[in-house]
Protein backbone atom coordinates (compact mmCIF):
# COMPACT_ATOMS: atom_id res chain seq x y z
CA UNK A 1 0.00 0.00 0.00
CA UNK A 2 1.42 3.74 -1.40
CA UNK A 3 1.62 6.50 1.51
CA UNK A 4 -1.11 7.84 -0.35
CA UNK A 5 -3.27 5.49 -0.46
CA UNK A 6 -2.77 4.29 3.02
CA UNK A 7 -3.10 7.95 4.44
CA UNK A 8 -6.24 8.49 2.58
CA UNK A 9 -7.83 4.99 4.49
CA UNK A 10 -6.51 5.97 7.43
CA UNK A 11 -8.65 9.40 7.36
CA UNK A 12 -12.01 7.91 6.17
CA UNK A 13 -11.38 5.92 9.37
CA UNK A 14 -10.64 2.44 7.70
CA UNK A 15 -7.56 0.23 8.22
CA UNK A 16 -6.55 -2.65 6.44
CA UNK A 17 -7.00 -6.57 7.62
CA UNK A 18 -3.24 -6.56 9.08
CA UNK A 19 -3.20 -3.04 10.41
CA UNK A 20 -6.16 -4.22 11.96
CA UNK A 21 -4.89 -7.84 13.69
CA UNK A 22 -1.56 -5.67 14.66
CA UNK A 23 -3.79 -3.69 16.85
CA UNK A 24 -5.75 -6.41 18.37
CA UNK A 25 -2.90 -8.10 18.97
CA UNK A 26 -1.82 -4.89 21.08
CA UNK A 27 -5.03 -4.30 22.51
CA UNK A 28 -5.29 -7.79 23.97
CA UNK A 29 -1.81 -8.24 24.86
CA UNK A 30 -2.16 -4.78 27.16
CA UNK A 31 -5.66 -5.68 28.32
CA UNK A 32 -4.50 -9.48 29.63
CA UNK A 33 -2.38 -8.40 33.13
CA UNK A 34 -5.49 -6.13 33.97
CA UNK A 35 -8.23 -8.72 34.05
CA UNK A 36 -6.43 -11.00 36.94
CA UNK A 37 -4.85 -8.23 38.75
CA UNK A 38 -8.47 -6.89 39.00
CA UNK A 39 -9.63 -10.33 40.06
CA UNK A 40 -7.19 -10.51 42.62
CA UNK A 41 -8.09 -7.25 44.06
CA UNK A 42 -11.76 -7.82 44.53
CA UNK A 43 -10.68 -11.41 46.21
CA UNK A 44 -8.89 -9.02 48.57
CA UNK A 45 -11.27 -6.53 49.53
CA UNK A 46 -13.75 -9.33 50.14
CA UNK A 47 -11.02 -11.71 52.17
CA UNK A 48 -9.98 -8.90 54.33
CA UNK A 49 -13.12 -8.40 56.07
CA UNK A 50 -13.72 -12.08 56.81
CA UNK A 51 -10.24 -12.40 58.33
CA UNK A 52 -10.46 -9.79 60.59
CA UNK A 53 -13.92 -11.57 61.56
CA UNK A 54 -12.43 -14.43 62.14
CA UNK A 55 -9.77 -13.11 64.41
CA UNK A 56 -11.83 -10.58 66.20
CA UNK A 57 -15.41 -11.31 65.87
CA UNK A 58 -15.78 -14.43 64.43
CA UNK A 59 -17.41 -15.11 68.54
CA UNK A 60 -19.42 -12.58 70.58
CA UNK A 61 -20.18 -13.92 74.17
CA UNK A 62 -23.49 -14.27 75.59
CA UNK A 63 -25.05 -11.53 78.03
CA UNK A 64 -27.64 -11.12 80.99
CA UNK A 65 -30.31 -8.62 80.11
CA UNK A 66 -32.02 -8.86 83.39
CA UNK A 67 -32.23 -10.24 87.17
CA UNK A 68 -34.47 -10.62 90.57
CA UNK A 69 -33.45 -10.70 94.00
CA UNK A 70 -31.26 -13.27 95.57
CA UNK A 71 -32.44 -14.19 98.87
CA UNK A 72 -29.51 -14.40 102.19
CA UNK A 73 -31.36 -17.49 104.33
CA UNK A 74 -31.00 -16.04 108.31
CA UNK A 75 -30.04 -19.42 109.15
CA UNK A 76 -27.02 -19.46 107.00
CA UNK A 77 -24.26 -18.00 108.73
CA UNK A 78 -22.04 -18.87 105.63
CA UNK A 79 -20.54 -16.09 103.61
CA UNK A 80 -18.07 -16.32 100.41
CA UNK A 81 -18.62 -17.09 96.63
CA UNK A 82 -21.05 -18.84 94.74
CA UNK A 83 -20.13 -19.73 90.76
CA UNK A 84 -22.30 -20.83 88.48
CA UNK A 85 -21.92 -21.84 84.91
CA UNK A 86 -25.19 -21.11 82.82
CA UNK A 87 -25.39 -22.97 79.24
CA UNK A 88 -27.78 -20.65 77.60
CA UNK A 89 -29.99 -22.35 74.93
CA UNK A 90 -31.09 -20.48 71.29
CA UNK A 91 -34.25 -21.58 71.68
CA UNK A 92 -34.99 -19.71 74.96
CA UNK A 93 -35.39 -22.54 77.23
CA UNK A 94 -34.19 -22.25 80.77
CA UNK A 95 -30.68 -22.84 81.31
CA UNK A 96 -28.94 -25.79 82.21
CA UNK A 97 -26.50 -24.66 85.50
CA UNK A 98 -23.29 -26.12 86.81
CA UNK A 99 -21.65 -25.42 89.89
CA UNK A 100 -18.31 -24.52 89.27
CA UNK A 101 -17.96 -23.43 93.44
CA UNK A 102 -20.16 -24.04 96.02
CA UNK A 103 -21.43 -22.70 99.47
CA UNK A 104 -23.43 -25.89 101.13
CA UNK A 105 -27.01 -24.37 102.20
CA UNK A 106 -26.85 -21.15 99.16
CA UNK A 107 -25.54 -23.01 96.16
CA UNK A 108 -29.06 -25.29 95.41
CA UNK A 109 -31.08 -21.35 96.08
CA UNK A 110 -28.67 -19.17 94.03
CA UNK A 111 -28.93 -22.02 90.89
CA UNK A 112 -32.92 -22.04 90.92
CA UNK A 113 -33.08 -17.74 91.22
CA UNK A 114 -30.36 -17.07 88.34
CA UNK A 115 -31.80 -19.82 86.18
CA UNK A 116 -35.03 -17.60 86.23
CA UNK A 117 -32.81 -14.35 84.63
CA UNK A 118 -33.19 -13.27 81.52
CA UNK A 119 -30.08 -13.86 78.85
CA UNK A 120 -29.28 -13.60 75.38
CA UNK A 121 -27.57 -16.45 73.72
CA UNK A 122 -23.48 -15.67 72.05
CA UNK A 123 -23.47 -15.46 68.66
CA UNK A 124 -21.06 -17.46 66.18
CA UNK A 125 -20.19 -16.66 63.13
CA UNK A 126 -22.88 -13.76 63.27
CA UNK A 127 -25.65 -16.34 64.34
CA UNK A 128 -27.31 -16.94 67.47
CA UNK A 129 -25.35 -20.16 69.62
CA UNK A 130 -25.35 -22.33 72.15
CA UNK A 131 -23.05 -20.38 74.80
CA UNK A 132 -21.97 -20.60 78.07
CA UNK A 133 -22.05 -17.64 80.95
CA UNK A 134 -20.52 -17.28 84.14
CA UNK A 135 -22.46 -15.95 86.98
CA UNK A 136 -20.27 -15.21 90.38
CA UNK A 137 -22.63 -14.43 93.64
CA UNK A 138 -20.91 -12.97 96.76
CA UNK A 139 -22.95 -13.47 99.23
CA UNK A 140 -21.11 -10.11 101.60
CA UNK A 141 -20.99 -9.85 105.45
CA UNK A 142 -22.75 -7.06 107.25
CA UNK A 143 -19.16 -6.55 108.55
CA UNK A 144 -16.96 -6.64 105.61
CA UNK A 145 -14.18 -4.48 107.04
CA UNK A 146 -12.23 -7.51 106.03
CA UNK A 147 -12.73 -7.55 102.65
CA UNK A 148 -10.60 -10.71 101.48
CA UNK A 149 -11.39 -13.49 100.69
CA UNK A 150 -9.91 -16.63 100.02
CA UNK A 151 -12.13 -18.99 96.87
CA UNK A 152 -11.30 -22.36 96.21
CA UNK A 153 -10.76 -23.98 92.72
CA UNK A 154 -13.55 -23.97 90.38
CA UNK A 155 -14.83 -27.83 90.20
CA UNK A 156 -14.77 -29.80 86.93
CA UNK A 157 -17.21 -29.45 84.63
CA UNK A 158 -18.31 -30.64 81.17
CA UNK A 159 -16.36 -28.37 78.24
CA UNK A 160 -18.45 -24.80 77.89
CA UNK A 161 -20.07 -23.88 74.71
CA UNK A 162 -19.61 -23.50 71.77
CA UNK A 163 -16.39 -25.51 71.22
CA UNK A 164 -12.80 -23.37 71.87
CA UNK A 165 -14.66 -20.82 74.11
CA UNK A 166 -13.29 -20.41 77.63
CA UNK A 167 -14.95 -17.87 79.36
CA UNK A 168 -13.62 -15.59 81.65
CA UNK A 169 -12.48 -16.62 85.40
CA UNK A 170 -11.59 -14.69 88.66
CA UNK A 171 -9.05 -15.85 90.62
CA UNK A 172 -8.49 -13.06 93.41
CA UNK A 173 -11.62 -12.02 94.83
CA UNK A 174 -12.54 -9.40 97.78
CA UNK A 175 -15.75 -8.73 99.64
CA UNK A 176 -17.60 -5.09 98.75
CA UNK A 177 -17.20 -2.30 102.12
CA UNK A 178 -20.32 -2.50 103.89
CA UNK A 179 -20.33 1.20 105.04
CA UNK A 180 -20.92 1.66 108.96
CA UNK A 181 -24.06 3.69 108.54
CA UNK A 182 -25.68 1.87 106.20
CA UNK A 183 -29.07 0.38 106.13
CA UNK A 184 -29.16 -1.07 102.77
CA UNK A 185 -29.74 -4.48 101.85
CA UNK A 186 -30.56 -6.66 98.91
CA UNK A 187 -28.80 -7.82 95.76
CA UNK A 188 -26.81 -5.57 93.15
CA UNK A 189 -26.44 -7.57 89.83
CA UNK A 190 -23.50 -5.92 87.54
CA UNK A 191 -22.96 -6.57 83.99
CA UNK A 192 -19.35 -6.66 83.55
CA UNK A 193 -17.87 -6.28 80.36
CA UNK A 194 -13.64 -7.99 80.62
CA UNK A 195 -11.22 -6.98 77.97
CA UNK A 196 -8.89 -9.34 76.19
CA UNK A 197 -6.33 -8.41 78.68
CA UNK A 198 -8.51 -9.13 81.80
CA UNK A 199 -9.35 -5.72 83.31
CA UNK A 200 -12.64 -3.93 83.81
CA UNK A 201 -13.70 -1.98 81.07
CA UNK A 202 -17.32 -1.46 81.75
CA UNK A 203 -19.85 -2.28 84.74
CA UNK A 204 -23.78 -1.71 83.94
CA UNK A 205 -26.08 -1.96 86.67
CA UNK A 206 -28.79 -4.93 85.90
CA UNK A 207 -30.62 -4.78 89.84
CA UNK A 208 -29.45 -1.52 91.90
CA UNK A 209 -29.21 -1.03 95.90
CA UNK A 210 -28.21 2.54 95.62
CA UNK A 211 -26.34 2.74 98.84
CA UNK A 212 -24.54 -0.57 98.19
CA UNK A 213 -23.77 -0.27 94.53
CA UNK A 214 -21.36 2.02 94.21
CA UNK A 215 -19.51 -0.59 96.39
CA UNK A 216 -19.92 -3.65 94.76
CA UNK A 217 -18.22 -1.95 91.67
CA UNK A 218 -15.70 -0.66 93.47
CA UNK A 219 -15.16 -4.30 94.61
CA UNK A 220 -15.10 -5.71 91.02
CA UNK A 221 -13.00 -3.53 89.70
CA UNK A 222 -10.28 -4.59 92.44
CA UNK A 223 -10.54 -8.19 91.49
CA UNK A 224 -8.20 -10.09 88.82
CA UNK A 225 -9.93 -11.89 86.31
CA UNK A 226 -8.07 -13.96 83.77
CA UNK A 227 -9.60 -12.80 80.05
CA UNK A 228 -11.86 -15.37 78.21
CA UNK A 229 -10.45 -17.22 75.08
CA UNK A 230 -12.00 -17.91 71.93
CA UNK A 231 -9.63 -20.99 69.94
CA UNK A 232 -6.67 -19.73 71.85
CA UNK A 233 -7.17 -15.75 71.53
CA UNK A 234 -7.69 -13.60 74.34
CA UNK A 235 -11.33 -11.75 73.53
CA UNK A 236 -13.53 -9.22 74.72
CA UNK A 237 -16.69 -11.03 77.15
CA UNK A 238 -19.33 -10.83 79.91
CA UNK A 239 -19.43 -11.73 83.23
CA UNK A 240 -22.57 -11.59 85.88
CA UNK A 241 -21.40 -10.73 89.42
CA UNK A 242 -23.86 -10.21 91.92
CA UNK A 243 -23.15 -8.85 95.90
CA UNK A 244 -25.26 -10.43 98.13
CA UNK A 245 -25.97 -7.60 101.32
CA UNK A 246 -26.79 -8.80 104.43
CA UNK A 247 -27.62 -6.75 107.66
CA UNK A 248 -24.75 -5.71 109.64
CA UNK A 249 -26.95 -6.42 112.41
CA UNK A 250 -26.29 -10.59 111.35
CA UNK A 251 -22.77 -11.63 111.70
CA UNK A 252 -21.78 -14.26 109.19
CA UNK A 253 -18.30 -16.12 108.03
Amino acid sequence: MSLITRHFVLNLGFSPPNLRESNNMKMKMKSKPIAPAALLLGIALFCAPQARLSARDRFVPPDITSASEIPFPVEVVASGLVTLALNISVAGQPPDVQVLRDIPGLTSLTSSIVKGWSYTPGKLDGNPAPSTITVEVVFNPGDSLNQSMKIAPVAPTPPPFPAGYLPPEVSVVSFALYQPNSVGVGTVVLDVTIDKYGSVKKTDVIRDVPSLTPEAIAAVKRWTINPATFNGKAIISKLVVAFVFRSPTMTTR
